[in-house]
């Protein structure tokens, strides 16, 4: 077996991390966040973060405002962010100790074959998440996007929910919605929103449609709907709409704030409901809490979790909670007590959702990992994220195997109510 000195080692690590974050489309589609603390490989890291208030203002004429009954309550709410994920890659031990110089660490096609795969497989991962995480969905759930109009309906409905800075935004949609869209997509002159340089395998945002940054990519999730009625019917719409904003946001667990129980008849059995579904509810439109008037369609909600009914009867986590007056007021009115309850999608239906976000609406927390008990190991950071990459070398006693891995620790997690800063497209 050859040696692997400390230098050798040092290359293949510095070459791999170069190819991984040159490749690593979803660094610009999402926001990063490194934790200072090191991270255990078996055990995560939740951190809890506070949730500014809001207030609402009085107008009077002639004389100030009478607060004999008191003052607004200062209400912090608070959200949860885990970080429990390692994703890694190996590569074979000959395929390392070859390796002698920079020239070899450039040209090493296992090198670059497992840092690609794992850039690849973090993109997926992050855009799954990022695709199924609004509450809002523009079009059927499955038609490609045709037609400059559907991205401008989306647009629309970021800005109905107060998502202001377009600066920020980011398209994800297929290549087959490219060919579609044609014209309407303006090229860009470079890749990855980065000039072109060495170790650049991928391309990243490829151009603007209506001013947006955009990528096109076959890594967009496929979303299996569950095998509820596709019209379902709430069991208690009253007693479940008497909450206000104190009796939700505070999260319970990451991902939760803003959400309640809504208790649902959904079929006659077990049928199951997905997180990550979209409905609406019949009779309860959208209310924007900026302008204090109701909107033009339909609020949409997302399930939180994923559910089984028992006898026909679900009590279903959604997005957001339904509250009716305040500063964070979310609907115009109450749903009737059995309203009628919209999925989109028939029982099982496969839904292929593309999407526009603002990239702080999704945080992809990172830390470093730990340094090994035994073998040898070493830490890159990278240059363009906040995060880590760790290299292990090891061998095992009892067979002389030898072995060599890349790990990261990384999971997606989204901003206290900024679901709403995501909306799902289709034709």
């Amino acid at each position: 077996m050859a040696t692997v000195t400390v230098d050798q080692a040092k290359l293949v690590l510095n070459s791999f991390a170069a190819i991984f974050q040159n490749n690593l489309i979803s660094k610009d589609l999402v926001t990063w966040n490194k934790h200072s603390a090191e991270m255990n490989d078996r055990n995560g890291l939740t951190v809890v973060e506070q949730v500014t208030p809001d207030y609402t203002t009085t107008f009077t004429n002639g004389v100030v405002a009478d607060l004999t009954s008191g003052v607004q309550n200062t209400t912090f709410g608070s959200e949860q962010y885990r970080l429990r994920n390692v994703v890694g890659t190996s590569m074979g031990w000959d395929d390392f100790v070859k390796i002698k110089d920079i020239g070899d660490a450039r040209e090493s096609e296992a090198i670059k074959a497992a840092a690609l795969r794992l850039a690849h497989d973090i993109d997926a991962y992050i855009m799954r998440f990022a695709a199924l995480a609004s509450n809002n969905l523009i079009g059927d759930g499955v038609s490609p996007v045709g037609t400059w109009d559907d991205i401008a309906a989306a647009y629309t409905r970021l800005k109905e929910e107060g998502c202001e800075d377009d600066s920020m935004l980011r398209a994800v949609l297929t290549y087959g919605d490219k060919q579609a869209l044609g014209k309407d997509v303006v090229e860009a002159t470079v890749s990855n929103l980065y000039a072109l340089q060495d170790g650049v395998y991928r391309e990243g945002w490829q151009g603007k449609i209506s001013g947006i940054p955009t990528t096109f990519t076959q890594q967009l999730p496929s979303f299996t709907v569950g095998t509820r009625l596709q019209t379902s019917a709430l069991t208690a719409g009253t007693a479940d709409s008497a909450g206000d904003y104190e009796d939700y946001c505070i999260s319970a667990a990451p991902g939760q704030f803003l959400t309640q129980i809504l208790n649902m008849d959904i079929g006659s059995g077990t049928e199951t409901v997905l997180d990550g579904e979209v409905f609406t509810i019949t009779g309860v439109f959208a209310y924007d809490n900026r302008a204090k008037k109701a909107l033009d369609h339909l609020q949409q909600f997302r399930v939180v979790g994923n559910f089984t009914a028992s006898g026909g009867l679900a009590a279903v986590r959604v997005y957001p909670a339904i509250i009716t007056s305040g500063p964070y007021q979310t609907v115009a009115q109450a749903p009737a007590n059995t309203a009628a309850v919209n999925f989109v999608g028939a029982p099982g239906a496969v839904l292929k959702p593309r999407f526009i976000a603002n990239k702080n609406a999704i945080v992809v927390h990172t830390a470093d990992l730990i340094t090994p008990a035994t073998g040898i190991s070493m830490r890159k950071p990278l240059t363009k994220l906040p995060m880590s990459v760790r290299m292990w070398q090891d061998s095992k006693f009892e067979t002389g195997e030898h072995r060599v891995r890349f790990d990261v620790a990384i999971e997606p997690n989204v901003v206290a109510n900024a679901r709403r800063r995501i909306v799902r497209i289709n034709g």
